[in-house]
């Protein structure tokens, strides 16, 4: 990368977000709504006396009930309860926590010898905490009443202990990381075996692996071939085709689903409906000749709504002779969940650029293999939308901001015609900027 190129990407991009927020609590409500209700009684953070020190908390979708929760000092637990419809944890910084919970699951951490103070917590899945899931507990002579304002918010304003220039300096100091380095790369291009045939003949195997999403942050996650998102796949319209999953997951079945692809009933990968599910050590082969073109997809199908955010995703790509000659052809595979928001299985500061010469004529495929909504922003040059799940557009539009809803594909082209680092991210802005500066969701397109 050129001097130039390094320059460009530590350029102080701290505020870079002018905030329209209007419209993003419906969007949550929208993604997380139907969840559980706790009743007051149950989210009493009061301790009845002093033997018992305790309190219930209730983790939903970007929130954490009661978020002022008050103990008496010595020792207390807390039981908490993922009322949420993804995964959560509940974090106490740098005292205990519990394991990364399922919805409907329920762990009791215990606090031992705790002294008068201020403790915080939070949900350390990335983006979490920045859409609202953290709050204080105080351990007070006298504590054990529930301390949450009158609003449902905690004032954090005593813990804002940073003077303006120290947040300026600790936001362009992460900025300054980008792109920051780390283990593991997905979408990797698959190369197929040929049969006598012509068949091409691509393997994956689906295996539990901890990825590294940003510098020093594994999570647990669910892998094609050790990488997340899974090999990118390309074929040519006619190809004959086989995939050859093998299930080396240690206890959960799975299956193959071509997202988008024209196949034979048989091969649509959906289990009791059109196959058994694959065992763990067993395998199965699809096969098919490519019948449609453009930007497909391939994930699971059996507990999607966990082993595709976990990992078990990837990108399968049908060129059309009619595409566009374009000076580089890239995929961004959006995601969500037990891994954070991430592009490509990374989050920012780790989160791969686009590097362009100016002039250049780019293609982005946007695959949102996730669970909520990602509206993708490209700061100073318009993208122009030309296909959709797949399919050209008889008519495409130019847009700053392009919406892509979950198993949604948009290709669009942009032309480098500006010189310079140009943001691009989810303009839901709690996945993509928080009190520590950009997270998840961002990356730049840099025009040199």
């Amino acid at each position: 990368m050129s001097e130039r190129t390094r320059a460009l990407l530590v350029w102080p991009v701290a505020g870079f977000f002018v905030v329209i927020a209007f419209g993003v609590g419906v969007i949550a409500e929208a993604a997380f709504g139907g969840r559980t209700e706790v009743s007051d009684a149950a989210l009493s953070a009061e301790a009845t006396d002093a033997e018992d020190n305790a309190a219930t908390v209730e983790l939903g979708d970007l929130f954490i009930k009661p978020s002022e929760i008050s103990l008496e000092p010595g020792d207390a637990s807390l039981t908490v309860r993922n009322n949420g419809k993804t995964q959560h944890d509940f974090t106490v910084t740098g005292l205990t926590g519990t394991k990364l919970l399922d919805p409907g699951a329920e762990e009791t951490i215990a606090l031992t010898g705790l002294d008068p103070g201020t403790y915080d917590f939070i949900c350390s899945v990335p983006g979490h905490a920045d859409g609202g899931m953290k709050g204080v507990i105080t351990v007070a002579e006298g504590g054990g009443t529930e301390g949450t304002s009158a609003g449902g918010e905690v004032d954090h304003s005593a813990h804002a202990t940073m003077s303006p220039q120290e947040m300026l300096e600790a936001d362009a100091a992460r900025t300054a990381l980008f792109p920051a380095e780390t283990k593991g790369t997905g979408g990797k291009l698959l190369q197929p075996r040929i049969e006598a045939d012509g068949t091409k003949v691509f393997e994956l195997t689906a295996d539990e692996i901890k990825w590294e999403i940003e510098p020093g942050v594994f999570k647990e996650g669910m892998a094609y071939n050790g990488q997340i998102p899974g090999p990118t796949i390309n074929a040519d319209l006619g190809d004959k085709v086989k995939i050859e999953l093998k299930n080396e997951l240690d206890h959960e079945p799975t299956v193959l689903h071509l997202h988008g692809m024209i196949l034979p009933n048989d091969m649509d990968g959906v289990p009791a409906l059109t196959q058994d599910a694959i065992l763990p050590g067993d395998s199965f082969t699809y096969e098919f000749t490519v019948r449609n073109t453009g930007s497909n997809m391939y994930h699971s199908h059996f507990m999607a709504d966990t082993q595709v955010p976990k990992g078990l995703l990837g990108a399968f790509v049908v060129a059309d002779p009619k595409d566009p000659k374009v000076d580089l052809d890239t995929t961004m595979v959006l995601n969500d969940g037990p891994l954070g928001f991430t592009i490509n299985g990374k989050s920012f500061p780790a989160t791969a650029p686009i590097v362009v010469s100016e002039g250049d004529l780019v293609r982005i495929r946007y695959m949102n293999e996730g669970l909520q909504i990602h509206p993708m922003h490209l700061h100073g040059i318009p993208q122009k939308v030309v296909a959709k799940d797949g399919h050209v557009l008889d008519h495409p539009y130019m847009a700053d901001t392009v919406m892509v809803a979950p198993g949604e594909r948009y290709d669009v082209l942009v032309r480098a015609s500006e010189v310079g680092a140009w943001a691009l991210h989810c303009h839901i802005l709690t996945h993509a900027e928080g009190a520590e500066g950009m997270f998840g969701m961002v990356t730049a397109m840099v025009v040199e």
